[in-house]
């Protein structure tokens, strides 16, 4: 039950995919179609130096909006685009770094009541904690990060004991592989533990993987990688390109059954190579000056 509440609040994450296909001839779909950075232009950035991503916007509704204080984001909320569901997300930060993420939901239950701990390695955070008591039965999860060779994020493992189990109930596997800078695939792997050990004969892996990026900035770039990191893990895997430096033209989704799901991204950019909407002007990303 918790899950598919996840995956239908935080669907307005991915909603964007859908409604900004590029309906053009173009093969591929044209990526490089700048406006000018006026007030009137797309997104109404009007911007032209330093800035951090304080608002996307789907038709007339905010679904994504980001609180900050002097380039520092302490506040996010990610609203359904179809109703008055939302999640709020409070960051506080520990000599400079995220130390913990609480997300609320606004239900007089809170399905979602998720608190994160992150604790860091060198500089990179490197393993977290999460408490989700949710209807009075505490759930809990330990989080691994690990990076490759060139300190690259590799894998995010995550062991659940879900119901108040004193033992690991459930695996998570996140798999991450990068073209430079860029994700260019996640394989996002699930399976049941028995007494603490990960059960592959109940494996289960979706893959997303994304390509055709352009060469501009990516809008998330603005925003703290750790707190990235955490929403995308909680329940939308298929955001983790917001992880990336450029914007992605395309995902595909590869689930165990079925074929593969593309989903193609377009966009208009600024004179500061900031996208500023969707080709469609639907999707609008909005910002604030530092």
């Amino acid at each position: 039950m918790t899950n598919n509440y996840f995956l239908r609040i935080f669907a307005i994450l991915t909603l964007g995919f859908f409604i900004s296909c590029d309906n053009t001839t173009d093969d591929p779909p044209n990526q490089n179609k700048n406006t000018s950075s006026s007030s009137s232009s797309p997104g109404g950035s009007g911007i032209t130096g330093p800035r951090i991503l304080e608002k996307v916007n789907i038709g007339n509704t905010t679904v994504e909006e980001y609180s900050s204080t002097s380039g520092v984001l302490y506040q996010a909320v990610i609203r359904d685009n179809s109703s008055s569901d939302a999640v709020t997300a409070t960051l506080t930060y520990n000599n400079n770094k995220v130390a913990k993420i609480k997300y609320i939901d606004n239900k007089p239950t809170h399905v979602i009541d998720h608190t994160y701990l992150l604790t860091y390695t060198n500089g990179k955070i490197t393993s977290m904690s999460l408490d989700n008591p949710t209807f009075n039965i505490n759930n809990h999860s330990d989080f691994t990060i690990f990076y490759d060779s060139n300190g690259q994020l590799y894998r995010i493992v995550e062991k659940k004991k879900l119901g108040g189990s004193s033992v690991y109930t459930h695996y998570i596997e996140d798999k991450f592989t990068f073209a430079s800078t860029n994700v260019a695939k996640v394989e996002h792997t699930t399976m049941l533990m028995d007494n603490n050990t990960p059960d592959p004969t109940t494996a289960s892996t979706i893959a997303y993987a994304y390509d055709s990026y352009d060469s501009k900035i990516n809008p998330y770039t603005t925003l703290p990688k750790e707190y990235l990191m955490v929403t995308g893990v909680l329940m939308a895997q298929i955001n983790f390109y917001m992880l990336s430096s450029n914007n992605v033209g395309n995902i595909t989704i590869q689930s165990p059954v079925g074929p593969a799901i593309p989903v193609p991204k377009t966009y208009l950019y600024d004179a500061q190579n900031y996208p500023v909407s969707d080709q469609t002007q639907s999707v609008k990303y909005l910002y604030k000056a530092l």
